[in-house]
């Protein structure tokens, strides 16, 4: 019974402390994804600033133009504290997004963003310096810059600068009640964002700035031994805790390292962020061994309680085994969930209340986090039932809400595909009959054509048209459009569809084209245009005449991989043309090459 008593109690309490573990997993990579969008936003409306600018759309010394688009982009969530020009000059020109109140200031003749320019001679992706304090916000920032030119003239740099304070106060946002101190470490040993950042500028920095030519010495980020945390001063006496080779965390990157600091054991969990606009990122938290007390102590008096009586102490220790390990497996079968990449298509996964404090209100916050998380990725979902799967992932990773993407022109190959005798069908079925059975044929044609890399543009009726290498790097594009042909001849010809059997007719050809949102301002539809889209339609209605069920016209025959795939069908005179186009197609003997 000892023995029983000595293994359950261990085990729990070790369960109890890999679930801290769990929940600091979790936050990390909410932080590390939170790091990455922001600067993702910042990034991206740089090099918007910058291709405006460059295309003459966007002129900085028209001042009625430039203000009126940076008060547009303030319409958006920024998440920034300033943003403006750079002049010549070493004016900055700016904005508060918060009340569009204007900002100007002489930037010091040695600000670190000169030295950078110094070197530029034209046009460049946009840049990100290294954290710094700027004692003219009073605060720790990131300087996200794009110089801007028109036609090979520098017209200034536009700037953004993201306040690391608000970074730390994000930190902590929602976790107030929450054990763990979280910490972004940037440069091995620099403080980049920690509850106790803000305390360190009120206090360090301004005495730096009132006792200093700032002007001349920058103040750099404080070191993990200024901001006052002894367990990050520490940090390096630190032993790292191997994990389980089987713990499915090892894959994620994370570390585990114990400190044994003033007669206290405390637990560090961190991540290194590869990816960062800047020099590698460690996020971590740190907990004190305190945490796991009351639990300890909770299961030590239930397990006397129990000890009275062999038996009864047995069911009690394995009750509470069960009730200990539930929640844990819980909790690692919504992580599990969590990580799925198709979690718009799953159930949530709802954790159960606990009668403990510290469960009940993890599984509270989990749950929320798993609906949030859920009802994101259900809105990409269902958005890409309406638009293609691509074009609906380009659209949300725009940044804006106006569902418009550049016209694009590129040499692309068309897959036109329409059902033979549809007329005549409809005359002789129910409505819903012809409902039923073009959504089975739709379902299948759009499963082959997406799996070879295909987009679908329309459905006209009873005809599809899908396009490749439009919007998505496609090789072998001519190869891809043909093999989908094929693939729905074979299908069709070897299934019924709603209990009918059909037959359909493909024509593919390829050409130059151009790809873009068509419609009203309230409703757009993505479409292709260009003769060769109207040549793969009309390729598919040569197949009547020629007795066929696929053409393919020469452009895309020569694009083949493998030509000899396609024999010569005939010369015909398409209407629209004034002279004769050879049109090929692939015999059923040669359908099963690639």
């Amino acid at each position: 019974m000892g023995l029983s008593l000595y293994v359950g109690l261990g085990t729990a309490y070790e369960n109890t402390r890999n679930l801290w573990v769990m929940l600091a997993d979790i936050d990390l990579t909410s932080v590390q994804r939170t790091m990455s969008e922001r600067m993702l936003e910042v990034e991206q409306r740089s090099d918007w600033v910058s291709e405006q600018v460059s295309s003459g759309a966007l002129d900085p010394s028209f001042q009625y133009g430039w203000t009126n688009a940076m008060r547009a982009l303030a319409a958006a969530d920024m998440d920034v504290m300033a943003y403006g020009l750079v002049t010549d000059e070493r004016q900055f020109i700016g904005f508060n997004p918060e009340d569009m109140s204007s900002i100007r200031r002489t930037l010091p003749i040695d600000d670190i963003l000169f030295s950078e320019l110094a070197h530029i001679r034209g046009p460049i992706k946009n840049d990100t310096t290294y954290p710094r304090w700027d004692p003219h916000f009073n605060r720790t920032v990131l300087t996200n810059w794009v110089p801007l030119f028109y036609e090979g003239r520098y017209l200034g740099t536009f700037v953004q600068y993201l306040s690391l304070s608000s970074l730390s106060e994000s930190l902590i946002r929602g976790r107030e009640d929450l054990p763990g101190t979280p910490f972004i470490l940037i440069g091995g040993n620099r403080v980049m964002a920690h509850p106790r950042l803000r305390d360190w500028g009120e206090t360090k920095a301004n005495a730096l700035v009132n006792g200093a030519n700032i002007a001349r010495s920058p103040i750099p980020l404080p070191t993990i031994h200024d901001i006052g945390d002894p367990i990050l001063a520490n940090l390096g006496k630190s032993e790292n805790i191997q994990l389980d080779p089987n713990d499915e965390r090892q894959s994620s990157g994370i570390k585990l390292a114990g400190l044994d600091l003033d007669d206290q054991y405390h637990l560090i969990v961190t991540r290194q962020v590869l990816d960062a606009a800047i020099s590698p990122v460690i996020i971590g938290m740190h907990f004190d061994e305190e945490l796991f007390d009351d639990e300890w102590n909770r299961l030590v008096l239930a397990s006397i309680l129990g000890g009275g009586v062999f038996v009864l102490s047995v069911i009690v220790a394995v009750i509470l085994s069960r009730q200990f390990t539930k929640p844990i497996r819980r909790f690692a079968s919504a992580a599990r969930a969590f990580e799925d990449e198709d979690i718009a298509s799953i159930d949530v996964p709802q954790l159960e209340g606990s009668l403990i404090r510290e469960y009940d209100d993890a599984a509270r916050s989990f749950n929320h986090m798993m609906m949030a998380v859920h009802d994101r990725e259900r809105i990409t979902s269902l958005f890409g039932k309406f638009v293609p799967q691509s074009i609906a992932k380009k659209l949300l990773a725009s940044g804006n809400d106006s569902g418009v993407l550049p016209p694009q022109q590129s040499e692309a190959t068309v897959l036109f595909v329409d059902i033979a005798g549809f007329t005549s069908m409809c005359e002789a079925l129910d409505p819903e009959q012809i409902i039923a059975m073009l959504n089975d044929y739709f379902d299948c044609a759009t499963h082959i054509i997406e799996s070879s890399g295909g987009i679908i543009t329309q459905f006209q009726g009873d005809a599809i048209l899908a396009v490749y290498n439009v919007f998505n790097d496609l090789d072998n594009h001519a190869d891809a459009a043909l093999d989908s042909a094929i693939a729905l001849q074979q299908q069709v010809k070897n299934r019924t569809f709603q209990g009918l059997d059909l037959k359909v007719r493909c024509g593919v050809n390829t050409g130059s084209m151009v790809a873009g949102n068509v419609g009203a301002k309230a409703r757009l539809s993505f479409t292709v245009h260009g003769d060769a889209v109207n040549t793969a339609s009309r390729l598919e209605q040569e197949n009547k005449v020629l007795g066929t069920d696929i053409l393919i016209s020469e452009s895309t025959r020569n694009l083949l991989t493998t030509p000899d795939r396609a024999t010569k069908a005939g010369e015909v005179l398409l209407r629209g043309r004034h002279v004769s186009t050879a049109l090929y197609t692939v015999p059923p003997e040669l359908r099963g090459r690639t």
